[in-house]
């Protein structure tokens, strides 16, 4: 990452006042009164910490701001409900994988005009600006830098007296001769990993360290049908060697943080974003600490990316008012002092200098993993295609149905990959 130190020299001050809220039949709608309606993804540290920027705006009497969060299971079904009612919040939390198909369908405004005005992003990296521009404007300013990580308990490891090899040249083969080497030795009830058959993103460092992408530039399926016969594989193998959970216990998991089966005690290893590690120790007595991902081919499977994005409805009520509640988002150092790097690592230059001295030490864990990650990664992938969130929805199921033993691998990875093509011709 690239670090600026240049000071700011805009003014944070944002005018703006309270007001009153009216309530349609479908849902709250925002009015053109300096009210901004905000919805986000969440875990409970991160909602405790967004909440408490909240009151931080509205003390400031920079505008009354209502707060909508869910987990990240149900929040794109929510989003696209209200999308449909055409009730969409003013600002909301937009993920890479779905602000080209957003934008593209005309539901985020674009930004550039607001920068410099409402908006203030001098001290920003122009890599993570980039990363939310879509055919040429910006639909979204990034909260972070993050990458994909594998999670361990480390006082369960020390507990053994175990110490893992190095994670930047671990391979998934090492990864399943060390969870044999362990399985015996671990607390009752705890299995090696989670069974991540059914994690995208996961699924996606696989077919990248195979030289491969989910997707091409032009929309495509960027890998084989053979790779994801491959991964259903492994991790069926995973399960069968007992090395994960039974499928009607990982099946508890919704994708909510509290129910991960390593927050759990249910496995040694688990999968999360390295953003998450912060909300991720809340919820765990037991030291954690994050290693790279193994990979299983040559390729780099780890990328560089934007965390997640503030993004604005193209129908916002008072788009000024949403505006000036990014920049207080993102730039603000009060603010940030609530926010630090739940999120992902600021790509506020001046913004980062403060903060960092006073971060905690599973804070530090996350820049020490991002420094170590940053000299081993690919390039950003090719932007997701429309409907790329409906085959990422669509994994899940698929690879249950191969869990719980309905059909094989290869029958469960082909209808999911044929699935997926369909999907795309549409």
């Amino acid at each position: 990452m690239t670090l600026k130190m240049d000071r700011r020299g805009f003014g944070r001050l944002m005018g703006g006042g309270a007001s009153l809220w009216a309530l349609a039949s479908t849902g709250a709608l925002a009015q053109a009164n300096g009210s901004v309606r905000l919805i986000w993804w969440g875990n409970p540290e991160r909602d405790k910490r967004t909440n408490a920027v909240v009151e931080l705006y509205e003390g400031g009497g920079m505008g009354e701001v209502v707060p909508e969060t869910y987990a990240w299971g149900d929040y794109w079904q929510k989003l696209a409900t209200q999308a449909a009612g055409n009730s969409l919040p003013d600002v909301l939390q937009m993920d890479y994988r779905y602000i080209f198909e957003w934008a593209r369908r005309g539901q985020l405004e674009p930004l550039d005009g607001y920068f410099g005005n409402e908006i203030d992003v001098s001290d920003y990296d122009e890599n993570q600006l980039k990363g939310g521009m879509v055919d040429g404007k910006t639909y979204g300013i990034s909260l972070g830098a993050n990458s994909m990580t594998h999670v361990y308990n480390k006082a369960v490891l020390s507990n053994i007296g175990y110490e893992l090899p190095d994670s930047t040249t671990w391979t998934t083969e090492d990864f399943v001769n060390i969870g044999k080497e362990l399985k015996d030795q671990l607390p009752d009830g705890m299995a090696f990993s989670e069974n991540m058959g059914s994690q995208e993103p996961r699924l996606q460092t696989w077919v990248r360290s195979r030289g491969k992408d989910l997707y091409t530039s032009e929309g495509e399926l960027g890998f084989d049908v053979q790779d994801v016969i491959d991964y259903f594989v492994y991790w069926k193998m995973m399960q069968d060697e007992g090395l994960t959970q039974p499928a009607d216990v990982q099946a508890q998991d919704s994708g909510k943080m509290e129910e991960r089966m390593h927050v759990n005690g249910k496995s040694l290893f688990g999968f999360i974003h390295s953003n998450q590690l912060v909300g991720n120790q809340q919820l765990m007595t037991d030291e954690v600490d994050i290693v790279m991902i193994p990979n299983a081919g040559d390729s780099p499977g780890h990328y560089m990316k934007p965390s997640m994005f503030f993004s604005m409805s193209a129908n916002a009520g008072d788009k000024a008012a949403a505006a000036k509640f990014i920049s207080f988002f993102v730039s603000d150092e009060g603010a940030n002092d609530i926010l630090l790097i739940e999120r992902g690592v600021t790509a506020d230059a001046s913004i980062r200098e403060r903060i960092t001295p006073g971060l905690t030490e599973t804070e530090q864990k996350i820049i020490r993993f991002l420094n170590m990650v940053d000299t081993r990664v690919g390039a950003l992938p090719p932007p997701p295609p429309a409907n790329a969130g409906e085959i990422d929805r669509a994994l899940r199921p698929a690879w249950e149905s191969v869990a719980f033993g309905q059909v094989t691998p290869e029958e469960g990875a082909t209808a999911w990959y044929d699935d997926a093509a369909r999907i795309l011709k549409r």
